[in-house]
């Protein structure tokens, strides 16, 4: 609960600084995840999107809030994971505003695994799910490309650290400057 609680503190006072100059921006993405290490030889290749906001409150430290969702197959039939990434950080573009960046950020991400039934000797086994919330760790670099005033695309890789799920994440998607 503390962890919440510090996550929203964090994300309401850089909302609260970035307002006054009133850069906002709103998007969404597709996400294509590698799963590596152990999570890597349990899943297959992930799918997913995500939705992002944000708020520039220096010319090249933007602040980002985004919440997604990603699910990996596996070889075994009906089994797989999914993912509800809850993410803030920040962006630091190496020219004002536009152009590439780093992307760095912290949040919480909640991990279901979907387990099938079977039967045998007429006797049902396995079955049900498990999910756990697990604090997540994100750094990684894109690149913005203006399409018009108000709309960008947004491209990036980024590192994912969760605990037993760790995986690299390729977005493609669009920003909207409100």
């Amino acid at each position: 609960m503390k962890s919440w609680l510090l996550c929203i503190v964090i994300v309401l006072s850089l909302m609260g600084t970035s307002n006054a100059q009133g850069n906002m921006a709103v998007g969404a993405g597709v996400v294509v995840s590698l799963p590596i290490g152990d999570f890597g030889d349990a899943a297959n290749t992930g799918f997913g999107g995500t939705a992002a906001f944000e708020m520039s409150f220096l010319p090249q430290l933007t602040g980002v809030g985004n919440i997604g969702y990603i699910t990996w197959g596996t070889d075994v039939d009906e089994v797989s994971f999914s993912a509800v990434p809850i993410l803030a950080g920040v962006k630091y573009y190496f020219m004002p505003g536009v152009g590439f960046y780093g992307l760095g950020q912290l949040g919480l991400t909640i991990m279901s695994t979907e387990i099938p039934t079977f039967s045998f000797g007429g006797m049902t086994f396995g079955g049900g799910s498990e999910s756990s919330t697990e604090f997540t760790f994100v750094i990684g670099a894109g690149y913005e490309v203006p399409v018009s005033p108000n709309f960008l695309l947004d491209f990036s890789g980024a590192f994912n650290v969760i605990s037993d799920a760790n995986h690299i994440a390729l977005r493609a998607g669009g920003k909207l400057a409100l």
